[in-house]
């Protein structure tokens, strides 16, 4: 209802705001403050600032340059054939006044007019520049919602009968604070004319410039009554000056107290508008990575863009001022661009999209909005969760709706933006047969997660219940006995598995050793008919070499190896030492390792080769050039040709001679 509310004020401000203050209080169009008030037409201020020189090829002594304003609102009349602009002396502002009418910040009277010489209100010349800055831009709704969350309390105080989307705009994005709105806002102010020096200040904050504004303290003007100016603003008139947004009048003064004109404004607003450029688009922000300051968002389709951010992008989480670090990801969020620059990332959703499972419990409908109640997973308490108005919602596979749900049914809800956007209910008890181990977890709980033919499984991960019952080939055992690769069917009760029915098959492999992974997780990896396999190792292998027990950092690269697996997992490792043998290589140096003392050779014959080059022990490596020369490996360098000479022990390289062919 607010929305509704708020969208019919906005209408009727748009086809009153910055209509002549006496026609428009009169007959209570603008729905402004104070309705019998009028305030008087005055002349336009001593022709001097023209809309732009270069637009204005006569020497016209036309007023100063429009500085643009006026709400946008369509009227009776067309913004293309105001009657009262095409007269010589608005032959400087019509063609920003009709740019401005067509793009919609501006409008005309009803009766044809846009009366160029009526003077702008504080409140009017605000709400015109926040729309420049987006506040009335759909893309932007959802800031809207946050900034009235978070500033309509504070707006009571100012009886604001229309402009309250375009001032909480402003609030939201830091051009205005609650000082300027005492100032500019507070009894009958909203509807004084706003002066020259306060477009100069709104129109610096509008284009994002009062950083590099007030940054500058040592400004001189080179107005004539540059004295005059309120020193609060002397920085302000200098940006927007350099900016080309206001110019001075013909007689080389600012006039800072002088009245804005809505012909003036006009002007002010479509330089403002064609400078700053600002474009916004709903994103999902999907990562942030402040080592290379950039930002990584996925459009509605799907599309992903990384974006550079510098520190004068504005971010707000949810509506406050913060740092890339601290920023949600995996949310909805707006972003602000001017030209390619991101100017500002804007979070509306303050949990990132996830998916939460629990036992139902209850729903509930407030306002056409449902609500549903439900115990996640692993927790005691029900809590509420709200739909989106267009969840999708499925029991055992089945469309469905919220009254095929009852007390103790298993959920599976897919949170988006906030909001329930597919709910999947099940009944208490689901068997799942087929399903392939692809990870067992036992850090902290127990999980498990799965692969299956079905998407409804696929990739999902289950809570293990505490005294799971689990059955290995049919024989009781233990969570130990369950590997990567075992096909398991698995007893889920609200959702949490409290059996598991496992079963591998049995193999050897025999290969050499590729790498070896000692972790709390251990892996092997080894190669058969020049195939790597990547296996887990079991925390109950059995390693024998030459006959005797070992471990597995005992095996090195090349060691031949006979394993025996259950599913994907190593239960046994067999391996007899290699015998030493030599050898020689010639190829070309890819990497040197000094602190390891391994060198990297690619060969003539394409293979990779690592080789040790021991400088104590039993071996040492001896390094010659071609001529004779004795160097260390210090002095092995990329891409030289070298010969290596060497010796093979457990499948590792020992280089003896390293002979340095080219330097």
């Amino acid at each position: 209802m607010r929305d509704l509310i708020r969208k019919i004020s906005a209408l009727l401000v748009s086809l009153a705001m910055l209509t002549p203050a006496a026609a428009v209080y009169a007959d209570n169009v603008t729905g402004a403050d104070d309705t019998e008030e009028t305030v008087e037409t005055v002349e336009t201020v001593d022709d001097s600032e023209e809309a732009d020189d270069a637009e204005d090829s006569e020497d016209s002594d036309e007023s100063e340059e429009a500085e643009a304003t006026l709400a946008p609102v369509t009227t009776s009349s067309s913004t293309s054939t105001f009657s009262d602009i095409s007269a010589e002396q608005y032959a400087w502002a019509e063609p920003f006044i009709i740019e401005m009418a067509k793009k919609g910040y501006i409008t005309g009277y009803e009766d044809g007019t846009f009366q160029p010489d009526n003077e702008v209100t504080r409140l009017e010349g605000l709400a015109l520049f926040s729309r420049a800055m987006g506040s009335n831009n759909e893309v932007n709704e959802p800031i809207l919602e946050i900034a009235h969350e978070q500033y309509d309390e504070m707006l009571t105080n100012y009886t604001l009968s229309w402009g309250s989307d375009e001032i909480v705009y402003l609030l939201y994005k830091g051009a205005l604070q609650k000082s300027d709105l005492d100032t500019d806002l507070l009894g009958t102010e909203k509807n004084m004319p706003m002066k020259r020096y306060e477009a100069a200040i709104i129109i610096t904050k509008a284009m994002g410039g009062e950083k590099e504004a007030t940054a500058d303290s040592g400004v001189t003007l080179s107005y004539t009554d540059a004295k005059s100016i309120p020193s609060n603003a002397i920085q302000y008139v200098q940006y927007s000056t350099d900016k080309g947004i206001m110019k001075g009048m013909d007689d080389g003064s600012f006039s800072p107290e002088t009245s804005v004109s809505r012909s003036q404004m006009a002007v002010m607003l479509s330089r403002t508008v064609d400078q700053t450029n600002y474009t916004f688009s709903s994103v999902k922000l999907t990562d942030i990575d402040t080592s290379t300051r950039t930002v990584t968002v996925k459009d509605s389709d799907g599309n992903s863009e990384k974006l550079v951010y510098s520190d004068d992008t504005v971010m707000r989480d949810m509506g406050e001022t913060t740092q890339a670090k601290e920023m949600t990801v995996g949310v909805q969020a707006i972003i602000t661009m001017s030209g390619d620059t991101l100017v500002g990332i804007d979070t509306i959703a303050s949990e990132p999209d996830t998916t939460v499972t629990g036992q139902y419990k209850s729903m509930s409908t407030s306002n056409g909005t449902i609500s549903i109640r439900m115990i996640p997973t692993g927790e005691t308490q029900a809590v509420k969760y709200e739909c989106a108005s267009d969840v999708a919602i499925t029991f055992d596979g089945s469309p469905a709706t919220m009254s095929s749900f009852s007390d103790g049914v298993y959920l599976t809800m897919e949170i988006v933006d906030g909001k329930v956007s597919v709910l999947k209910g099940e009944t208490k008890t689901v068997k799942i047969t087929s399903a392939k181990v692809e990870s067992l977890d036992i850090d902290d709980e127990v999980t498990i997660t799965i692969s299956h033919g079905d998407s409804d499984y696929d990739g999902k991960t289950y809570t293990v219940a505490d005294d799971v019952s689990v059955t290995k080939n049919s024989k009781t055992s233990d969570l130990r006995s369950i590997y990567t690769g075992d096909t398991v069917t698995l007893t889920v009760v609200y959702g949490v598995v409290e059996k598991i029915e496992a079963t591998s098959k049995s193999g050897t492999v025999e290969g050499t050793v590729q790498a070896v992974t000692i972790s709390s997780s251990p892996t092997i990896t080894v190669r058969v008919d020049g195939t790597d396999t990547v296996y887990d190792v079991t925390s109950d292998v059995t390693i024998q070499i030459n006959g005797e027990d070992g471990k597995l950092s005992d095996f090195s690269v090349g060691d031949t190896v006979k394993i025996t697996t259950e599913s994907n997992a190593v239960t046994k490792i067999v391996a007899e030492s290699v015998q030493e043998s030599s050898g020689s290589a010639t190829g070309v140096v890819t990497g040197v390792n000094t602190s390891y003392k391994v060198i990297t050779v690619r060969t003539d014959s394409g293979d990779t080769m690592q080789f040790q080059c021991p400088d104590s022990g039993k071996t040492v490596t001896v390094f010659i050039t071609a001529t004779g020369t004795t160097k260390k490996l210090s002095n092995i360098a990329a891409d030289q040709s070298i010969e290596v000479k060497y010796t093979v022990s457990n499948g590792v390289y020992i280089a003896t001679l390293v002979i340095i062919l080219s330097e």
